[in-house]
């Protein structure tokens, strides 16, 4: 769990289908226990801007329990809550606000039989067509709600969003950040050095307004065979953001 300086983390990203990812868990519960663990939310099919009562609301809510009972045996810090994950209409979107708050709001009160925390993320990016917020409407949601934030760095980079601005106005909620890169436009997870979001300027950010949240790399298929550079990533933060 500890490496003498640097504490070792692994957020984990569950796929529910055919349920091999509670067998896999289950069977190193002892292995990970070593570790500082994260949960990010339900992702494939999961549709929290779904209505109450409906199907896909119904799903969206079992999967995150079967996570949050996860997270309770592993003594997880927190899970990661997308409003929504499916494209966004302008004639359906302030219902689908609506029908996420909703949900998040349910969640919030089941979690706590969980000890574990729900962090928000900023989810959606532009060029997929799911972004449910503008920047002013994201920071302006994030301090109506009880929830912490989690900040992707690299979903600011695709859609052009003021990095600064938004770190700096939601300094006292941001808890965790994931970082990745990209070209300024696809949201393909890239390392933390190969795109255009200058990750030196998060860095001078990250150590004014918010030093003590934690990094997560989440790296997406671009990156999955690169095991040599993901370490390289990891020493580059350990070494560059004081942790």
């Amino acid at each position: 769990m500890v490496d003498n300086e640097f504490q070792i983390g692994i957020e984990i990203f569950p796929i529910l289908k055919e349920g091999k990812i509670i067998e896999e868990i289950t069977e190193s519960i002892d292995e990970l226990k070593k570790y500082a663990i994260s949960f990010h939310g339900p992702y494939y099919n999961i549709e929290h801007s779904a209505p109450k009562g409906s199907l896909e609301y119904k799903k969206a809510i079992n999967d995150c329990i079967e996570v949050f009972k996860l997270g309770k045996i592993l003594r997880g810090k927190y899970f990661v809550f997308h409003h929504n994950n499916k494209v966004v209409n302008a004639d359906v979107k302030e219902e689908m606000i609506y029908n996420s708050r909703l949900n998040l709001l349910e969640l919030n009160e089941i979690s706590k039989e969980y000890n574990i925390s729900i962090y928000v993320e900023n989810a959606g990016v532009n060029s997929i067509g799911n972004n449910l917020f503008t920047e002013k409407e994201f920071i302006e949601e994030c301090l109506k709600i009880e929830n912490y934030i989690l900040i992707d760095i690299g979903h600011i980079n695709a859609n052009g969003w003021d990095l600064e601005n938004i770190i700096k106005t939601l300094q006292n909620k941001i808890k965790a950040y994931h970082v990745h890169n990209n070209n300024g436009f696809d949201d393909n997870h890239d390392r933390i050095l190969n795109g255009t979001l200058d990750f030196n300027n998060f860095k001078k950010l990250y150590k004014k307004y918010t030093p003590e949240a934690d990094i997560v790399i989440e790296y997406g298929e671009v990156v999955s065979e690169d095991f040599n550079g993901v370490v390289q990533d990891i020493e580059f933060i350990k070494k560059n953001f004081d942790l």
